[in-house]
């Protein structure tokens, strides 16, 4: 999936960019950064946020980007308050629809 289509997948679920091989926000995703930057991935779902709206990936391309994780991203966009698990289910439930090319 490339990052056009991921842009086109998310938009409906609030989607806005993605920025790859770190935060939008500057930070390089390494492990000495803070925990919540160590993951592979992370949303702003915030709404106050002025990035409300981003996925941030640890990968530099696309292409090394699970479908899964794309959608679990996404799913903490369109539902705040689902946990891990409700968007890791979600993210699965949107593979197997097909969701992506992968």
């Amino acid at each position: 999936m490339d990052e056009q289509e991921m842009l086109e997948l998310g938009k409906p679920y609030g989607l806005t960019a993605v920025c790859f091989g770190g935060c939008v926000l500057g930070s390089p995703i390494h492990p000495g950064e803070p925990a919540a930057m160590r993951q592979s991935a992370h949303a702003h779902n915030r709404p106050d946020d002025e990035r409300h709206g981003w996925v941030c990936f640890k990968a530099y391309t696309p292409e090394r980007i699970s479908p899964g994780l794309f959608w679990h991203e996404v799913g903490h966009i369109w539902r705040r308050s689902w946990t891990e698990g409700q968007c890791s289910k979600w993210g699965r439930q949107q593979v197997k629809k097909g969701g992506t090319n992968a």
